[in-house]
């Protein structure tokens, strides 16, 4: 049963994966028309928690999930995880660049749940920089190597959240 359960979590990961996977060329390509419309209809101010929250979420969530595993002791993880998806996108200047820590954060941790730590690496580097080089290609887009930082620090720390408690 057992094997059963662990089963059904790997591709719960998968999942959650195969979704950010579609969900990063998805903000690509609709990106500067949904963040007209973001700029049209909300306040920068809820925006910016509408990102948050979702990002702190997710930490928090998996966080939890280690403490019920390993115990208070890993709690300390708590510090690094929020000063990366917390307080470094804080400091950004556009709200929406905040987006790549939700985003890249989650294919991070979803990669590094569902599959071997080099393939989950392979695929995240290669996420972050084949999105900012497609939209390099479109139109109304611009590509930037600032971006590709932040995408590839949200995929590693992703990645870490991801490998908390794997020998």
């Amino acid at each position: 049963m057992s094997t059963n359960k662990a089963f059904s979590l790997k591709q719960r990961w998968l999942l959650a994966w195969l979704l950010t996977l579609a969900i990063i060329p998805a903000l690509s390509i609709y990106g500067r028309r949904l963040q007209t419309l973001a700029h049209e209809h909300l306040d920068m101010g809820i925006l910016a928690w509408l990102i948050a929250i979702p990002t702190l979420l997710l930490v928090i969530l998996v966080l939890i999930q280690q403490v019920r595993l390993g115990g208070y002791r890993r709690l300390w993880h708590l510090s690094w995880a929020l000063a990366l998806f917390g307080l470094l996108p804080l400091t950004l200047p556009a709200v929406e660049e905040r987006l790549h820590f939700l985003v890249f954060g989650a294919f991070g941790l979803a990669a590094g749940r569902a599959f071997p730590i080099w393939l989950a690496v392979l695929l995240g580097t290669a996420a972050a920089g084949l999105d900012e080089l497609l939209q390099w290609a479109l139109p109304d887009r611009v590509g930037d190597w600032r971006d590709v930082g932040f995408n590839l620090l949200a995929v590693g720390g992703g990645l870490l959240l991801a490998r908390l408690g794997h020998r």
